[in-house]
């Protein structure tokens, strides 16, 4: 049976019933009309079968983002509660969902522009009070608190790494106090879990997630975990724009250190090399069976080497051995002859540190080379 033809009167009136005025004789159901918002009066072009079969609306236009807008808008008074909750005193009305609003932190009464959007999902922290100094005592209070132990002295400021052991399943790890005050217990093995596989997760769960696989998101969560999201490896400083969802199936979530496939959780070994022509010092993790990121067979030659149980506290150990030499003000050596090498960024210039001061850096804790 064929469906019943809808005549120009009945079109009409349905768009009349919904808002909006035909500037056209009816075209069909299935084809633009050219109609007038009787409400903001703005031309615009709806379809017969989208406006009345599947209720999108007539105008496209102010209308459309009034609608949106009431839709998305929070009570002012919630929303200011909601806000002190996380420690930012509203210096304003509430602008509306979405809108920059200029709130007083707390603690420190820097004045910042805070979204209640971010608020609500966990970016509540204040960067002015991160960034401030903190007294030694205190911080190692605060990574006590949340079960780990310092194995280095506190590095000064709350987003550097700072090296510790957790106390809970014993492995190692570089967070910075900044994320422990934000998230509480930091550690790879304890929260290392899989991204589900639906599109939709959490902000501070992705990023804590993406931290787990040695990621660090340098833009906004774009909201998908299927949407590349742009990053810096922690361990080798590479750019890239991982998809979050495909993380559980590499061992690394950087490419160039995948490359490596080295297993977190299997044994692996921290190495130093040395370039006796580039007059470099190098070093990396392997495992056995595995190729080292510096091609020993060739003019690296090994200097020292240190057993773990786990690789991932072996990379821990790496990185730590890099803040410490890049903290002295010592560049890689390999950037400007062989850039393109994927090791060029664990390397260093032997006029700036010996091979014997590295090894010393990595004996203070993990104790002599095997």
């Amino acid at each position: 049976m064929a469906p019943r033809r809808i005549t120009e009167t009945e079109a009409v009136r349905a768009l009349l019933e919904r808002g909006a005025r035909p500037l056209e004789p009816f075209p069909g159901t299935q084809r633009p009309w050219l109609c007038r918002c009787l409400r903001c009066g703005q031309v615009n072009s709806p379809r017969y079968n989208d406006v009345v079969n599947k209720g999108s609306g007539t105008c496209r236009g102010a209308c459309r983002s009034q609608k949106i807008a009431h839709s998305l808008m929070h009570d002012g008074i919630k929303a200011a509660a909601t806000m002190e909750q996380h420690g930012w005193l509203p210096l304003e009305t509430y602008p509306g969902a979405g809108k920059p609003w200029q709130c007083r932190c707390a603690q420190c009464a820097a004045v910042k522009t805070k979204r209640l959007t971010h608020v609500r999902n966990g970016r509540a922290r204040c960067t002015h009070c991160a960034s401030q100094p903190l007294n030694a005592t205190a911080a190692a209070a605060i990574m006590t608190a949340a079960d780990l132990t310092p194995l280095t002295p506190y590095p000064g400021l709350q987003l550097r790494p700072w090296l510790a052991r957790c106390l809970r399943c014993g492995h190692l790890g570089t967070p910075t106090l900044a994320s422990i005050r934000l998230r509480g217990h930091e550690c790879w093995a304890c929260r290392a879990t899989p991204f589900p596989t639906r599109q939709v997760l959490d902000e501070q769960q992705a990023v804590a997630c993406m931290l787990t696989y040695g990621l660090d998101p340098l833009a906004p969560y774009p909201g998908r975990t299927d949407t590349p999201w742009k990053s810096r490896c922690t361990t080798c400083d590479t750019y890239s724009a991982p998809v979050p969802r495909a993380l559980p199936g590499h061992h690394r979530g950087c490419q160039v250190c995948a490359q490596q496939d080295i297993s977190p959780g299997e044994p692996g070994d921290l190495y130093l090399v040395l370039h006796d022509d580039l007059r470099a010092l190098g070093w990396g993790v392997t495992q056995a069976g595995r190729r080292p990121l510096h091609p020993t067979r060739r003019a690296w030659r090994f200097l020292a080497r240190w057993h773990f149980p786990a690789a991932q506290d072996a990379w821990a150990f790496s990185r730590h051995l890099k803040q410490q030499i890049r903290g002295n003000g010592c560049p890689p050596a390999l950037r400007g002859g062989a850039a393109s090498d994927p090791a060029w960024a664990q390397t260093a210039s032997l006029d700036h540190i010996s091979g014997a001061q590295a090894v010393q850096i990595v004996e203070e804790l993990a104790g002599p080379a095997s």
